[in-house]
């Protein structure tokens, strides 16, 4: 056999391509909504880039199925989502809220209090506006602890000006019976009895499938919009959002007992025929995938073989016709019958951490209404926050949670 190669030319950013259904993402909304119930605000996270799908397109999705309550990581994102979801209630989880007060204040942002630095610098400087306190109850991350609140707790101005939302966060919500989660209840209810909040909000999506005396007033949905069964609920409700295809760039002749990829780890059985896959894990694809996977060409599956490159992967075409898998012809790595949590529990990796990567990596192109829409060349770039501020003009009719 010869080792000829017959190589397709396309552009390298068309080679990966992450397809994001946007009605899937507004029926898990919905879902998520109906699960909650009517009682429970289901709020948004979007937070890093809404898992590095792109804010943008995703918070107008969510807009449209009716959400009007959005959590961001940051102030720059809080005031990129301001710029395309101008009457949203927004709320940053991080950023320095000493230094911009300012303009979390114009831009109408709801700072969350993480510090004792943070808390005695609001009531110092503007005790009477709106914020979300976040409080530790068993995570050891970011919020105030037990013996913080108690301190504050004997300061009339903390009474006075209660939390519009007490928040904190599940260590084990992923697993429903474990004994942390009601633990963390627990402390929850025993520092909202202290704090008083306005509203209180425990639960992210995995906490979602908890019983109801978790849900409070305000679930903080995330992952699930984007079709992640974290916590494992069969059957699941939720609808695939991600589909990922990449093109066949070339297709080699591979002599038996032949090396494949870095390592020499694949040594062909037979006479095969090799395709060079332009996805690897510069775009996201994890390096575990290697020899564990397969990627299907119409209704053929083909295994991956060899390592993980940085921008190709290599699998063993020789069963497919060869009409199906040329040189431009795409290959699904997540479809109907694999999605992200099949490829997350065939390499042990996280769920979210996969679409992050795949996010920040690929080619995104986002369906609605079952047609593709306009493609994005981001790659890993990110919109950058408006320069002007004072977008934002409040229509003065806030609801009775102040904003969230």
């Amino acid at each position: 056999m010869t080792e000829a190669a017959t190589v397709a030319r396309y552009l390298p950013l068309d080679s990966a391509v992450l397809e994001i259904d946007l009605d899937a993402v507004r029926a898990n909304y919905i879902t998520m909504g109906g699960i909650l119930g009517a009682d429970v605000i289901t709020a948004a996270v979007v937070k890093s880039d809404a898992y590095g799908l792109g804010l943008e397109p995703l918070a107008r999705t969510l807009w449209a199925a009716g959400c009007r309550s959005f959590f961001v990581a940051n102030l720059e994102e809080a005031l990129r989502l301001r710029a395309v979801c101008p009457f949203a209630r927004i709320a940053a989880f991080h950023d320095d809220y000493v230094r911009f007060k300012r303009i979390y204040r114009l831009e109408d942002i709801l700072p969350v209090i993480n510090t004792q630095e943070e808390m005695d610098f609001h009531f110092r400087t503007a005790a009477a506006d709106p914020y979300l306190l976040n409080v530790d109850t068993g995570f050891s991350r970011l919020g105030l602890s037990p013996s913080e609140i108690a301190d504050f707790s004997r300061e009339d101005w903390f009474l006075r000006h209660p939390p519009r939302i007490l928040i904190s966060h599940l260590a084990c919500s992923d697993h429903l019976s474990d004994t942390m989660n009601g633990v963390q209840k627990q402390r929850f209810e025993a520092l909202r009895r202290v704090v008083k909040p306005v509203a209180s909000s425990l639960v992210a999506s995995a906490g979602a499938w908890l019983d109801t005396s978790f849900h409070y007033d305000l679930a903080r949905i995330g992952s699930a919009l984007f079709g992640l069964n974290n916590a494992g609920v069969h059957p699941n409700p939720l609808r695939a959002v991600l589909r990922l295809k990449a093109r066949v760039l070339a297709v080699r002749e591979v002599s038996a007992l032949e090396a494949v990829g870095y390592g020499a780890t694949f040594r062909a059985r037979r006479n095969s025929r090799i395709a060079i896959v332009g996805i690897g894990y510069a775009q996201g694809l994890p390096w575990a995938c290697a020899g564990r996977i397969s990627a299907r060409f119409g209704a053929h599956s083909a295994p991956v073989v060899g390592r993980i490159s940085m921008e190709y992967v290599t699998v063993d075409v020789t069963d497919v016709p060869t009409e199906l898998c040329g040189p431009g012809a795409w290959a699904q790595f997540l479809h109907d019958e694999f999605g992200v949590g099949d490829l997350a529990a065939q390499i042990g990796v996280n769920e979210q951490e996969i679409v992050m990567r795949l996010g920040s990596g690929c080619l995104k192109r986002y369906r609605h209404d079952h047609s593709e829409g306009a493609d994005l060349f981001e790659l890993a770039q990110r919109s950058s926050a408006p320069e002007t501020l004072g977008l934002y003009h409040s229509t003065g009719d806030r609801a009775a949670l102040g904003g969230i």
